[in-house]
């Protein structure tokens, strides 16, 4: 194969793994609470392959124009930094996460009152629920006031989800652009970015 035509089946490649990260990601900020099993393994299983078509192809670019003797610096230098940028990822989408989490949670709890004839008819069923189970009157009341507290995060941990999936299969996607400019090295045949 030419080099032309090689640029141009990597550069394929590589939009297609990013096109494929960002749909499943986007896919998976579609979940809610009654998600099941399946609906979270197909989307991940997919990502898994477009993930396959990232890296392959990016580790070939980075390594395209190292000389041999050199090679084994370079392989190392090159999983230092993709592991140090992982960690770097996974800190700041954690960050994300509980500062989104707390948000939510926030914002949700405005919305609960004791005051409010919705709240207070939740907390009564729960604690009617408690007391048939056994427990006296002050310890159900107490409990019924963790079951909220506990639905309330529950349901501010999966907006924050789904907000992060949504998020990242955005930035998936802008990123394909950032292939279509990449150009062929001088000493290679390989591409890389300008």
């Amino acid at each position: 194969m030419d080099d032309e035509h090689v640029k141009s089946l990597r550069t394929r490649i590589l939009c297609l793994g990013l096109l494929v990260g960002g749909s499943t990601m986007i896919w998976l900020g579609q979940i809610n609470l009654n998600a099941g099993y399946w609906e979270i393994f197909w989307p991940q299983l997919i990502q898994g392959a477009g993930l396959a078509l990232l890296f392959v192809p990016l580790t070939t670019v980075s390594m395209a124009t190292i000389a041999p003797e050199r090679m084994g610096y370079a392989t190392s230098l090159f999983n230092l930094m993709r592991n140090i940028g992982g960690s770097v990822g996974i800190a700041v989408t954690g960050t994300i996460l509980q500062r989104q989490r707390q948000t939510t949670a926030t914002l949700l709890g405005e919305h609960i009152s004791i005051y409010n004839n919705t709240t207070q008819s939740l907390l009564s069923q729960i604690t009617k629920g408690f007391i048939a189970a056994g427990a006296d009157a002050v310890t159900a009341a107490n409990r019924a006031y963790e079951v909220l507290h506990g639905m309330l995060f529950r349901e501010a941990s999966m907006v924050a989800f789904v907000m992060l999936f949504r998020l990242l299969g955005v930035i998936f996607l802008v990123m394909i652009p950032l292939v279509l400019i990449m150009r062929r090295p001088k000493g290679g045949g390989a591409i890389m970015a300008e």
